[in-house]
Formats: C-alpha cells, sequence, structure tokens
C-alpha cells in the first residue's frame, strides 16, 4: 500500500514538474523544473524497487545532463547575463500536445500488444529473476567497452566544443 502511495506521489510530482517545463518562462527556472522532474523519475524507480535504474536516471540525466544544461544556460546570452529573454516561442503548448499524443499512442500500442502477446505485466514479474549489478557492469565494461569509450568520448567533444563555443570572440 505503502509503494502504491509512494508511486503516485512521486508520479504527479513528475507531472507537476514536467509541466512547469512546459510554463515556466525564465529558462534557469525551466531548467530546474526539468531537474525536478528527472529526479522525481529517479524516485518512481527507486519505488518501484528498480534501484539500478533509477541510479543510473540520477548519474546520467540528472547529473550528466544538467551539467550540459548548465552550460548551454551559461553560453545564452553570455555578454548581457539575462536568462529571462532566452524562452521566447509563445506556442510551447502545440508541441508538448502533439508529444504527448504520440507518446500516449506508443504506450497503448505497448501495452495492447503485452495484452496480446502475454507479455507479463505490471505485478505479474515474480516469476522473472533479476540480473545481477555484476553482469551489468561486466557487459559495460569487458563486452562492449567499445561503446562505452564512444560516449565517454563524446561526451568529451561536446566539453570541449562547448569550451571552444563561449570563448569571446576577438572581433
Amino acid at each position: 500500500m505503502l509503494q502504491t502511495l509512494t508511486f503516485f506521489a512521486l508520479a504527479g510530482l513528475c507531472v507537476l514538474f514536467a509541466l512547469a517545463t512546459l510554463f515556466l518562462r525564465n529558462m534557469f527556472h525551466t531548467f530546474l523544473a526539468f531537474l525536478g522532474a528527472l529526479l522525481s523519475i529517479a524516485g518512481v524507480f527507486f519505488s518501484l524497487q528498480a534501484d539500478y535504474l533509477g541510479a543510473v536516471q540520477v548519474i546520467v540525466y540528472a547529473g550528466s545532463v544538467a551539467v550540459l544544461i548548465v552550460l548551454a544556460l551559461l553560453l545564452i546570452n553570455h555578454q548581457s547575463g539575462d536568462l529571462s529573454r532566452t524562452n521566447l516561442w509563445r506556442h510551447k503548448w502545440l508541441g508538448s500536445v502533439l508529444a504527448a499524443l504520440a507518446v500516449g499512442a506508443a504506450l497503448f500500442g505497448v501495452i495492447m500488444y503485452t495484452h496480446v502477446t502475454g507479455w507479463p505485466l505490471p505485478g505479474e514479474t515474480a516469476g522473472i529473476t533479476p540480473l545481477p549489478y555484476t553482469e551489468i557492469a561486466d557487459g559495460l565494461l569487458n563486452h562492449y567497452p567499445v561503446a562505452f569509450e564512444a560516449m565517454a568520448v563524446l561526451l568529451l567533444a561536446a566539453l570541449v566544443a562547448a569550451v571552444v563555443t563561449s570563448k569571446p570572440d576577438d572581433k
């Protein structure tokens, strides 16, 4: 019962943060709401006993992506320092409604496919044995090291590009 209440509280908090991300006008406040949505999604994972996914959500998304967004915020209007004029598109709701409809249709399709094929639904997963953390780490570091290193190089390239872009022009 407590797990269900926790799940719905965190899911509701995630929805509130997502709506704040859409409707706030200041870019920094939008970033903070987005970070809150990412952390509440991690809380949902933790409430469902998916500790590994929750930790990955915190480290990768709430950590790494947040750092990249902060770098982007520092690059926007870096001469004036004014972040309040960075979110000027007034029709964000149209894209949001279209994205929500697309995600809803995809979820409905997955649920219907799951129902037809007989895949286990939430609550019916008692027969599935979880994969130990050591096997996941072994797979990342021993079986797929090229993909792991490519991801690290890509993040390094993004950081170098942010530093080069933020340098003032010598003109």
